[in-house]
């Protein structure tokens, strides 16, 4: 008898604890972005950043660089040249997919920076920084948006913050979290 009562006390407990008790929601998969430029220091402690935040979430990672018409390969120094492809080799060495952006109309459109690093093309109607990184958060299913610190000028702000609030905006209806590293 007392073996029965304990087994309906259990089965009573067991049933409120489920109607009481919220259940946690899935566990999003975290997917870090670490989007470069070709200032090679900051670069590098993004993409070093990232590479930590990734593995500490056992989480897949990217490296996204918009390569602007400013940056073409006739147009940027060798030196940045250089640095860029030390960041794609170090960013594919710590396990991150390295991804391309540029203009359709660039000419060196067949041919990426990377040369022989495997990389993707994200080809696009003009280099533009945020719709690029708006792009590769809805193909990849990106959660967290990693960026370097803004080195900007009290002009540029000016000029740029209409674009920054649009990636905001656009990163929070896609509940994308943003991490600005230093």
């Amino acid at each position: 008898l007392r073996e029965l009562a304990l087994k309906e006390v259990a089965g009573q407990v067991e049933r409120k604890v489920e109607a009481e008790v919220e259940r946690p929601k899935q566990l999003r998969h975290e997917h870090f972005l670490a989007c470069i430029s070709t200032n090679a220091d900051v670069a590098r402690k993004i993409i070093r950043k990232t590479a930590r935040l990734a593995n500490y979430y056992h989480s897949d990672w990217s490296v996204l660089y918009v390569q602007t018409p400013s940056e073409a390969l006739d147009k940027i120094p060798l030196d940045k040249q250089r640095y860029l492809l030390q960041n794609f080799q170090l960013a594919t060495e710590l396990g991150a997919e390295v991804i391309q952006a540029q203009s359709a109309d660039q000419k060196d459109i067949s041919k990426p920076v990377l040369g022989f690093l495997p990389a993707k093309i994200l080809r696009m109607d003009k280099a533009d920084i945020g719709a690029a990184i708006l792009q590769v958060v809805k193909d990849k299913r990106i959660t967290t948006v990693c960026i370097g610190k803004p080195h900007l000028k009290l002009f540029h702000v000016i000029l740029k913050t209409s674009v920054f609030n649009q990636l905001l905006t656009a990163l929070s209806e896609n509940d994308v979290d943003l991490v600005i590293l230093s």
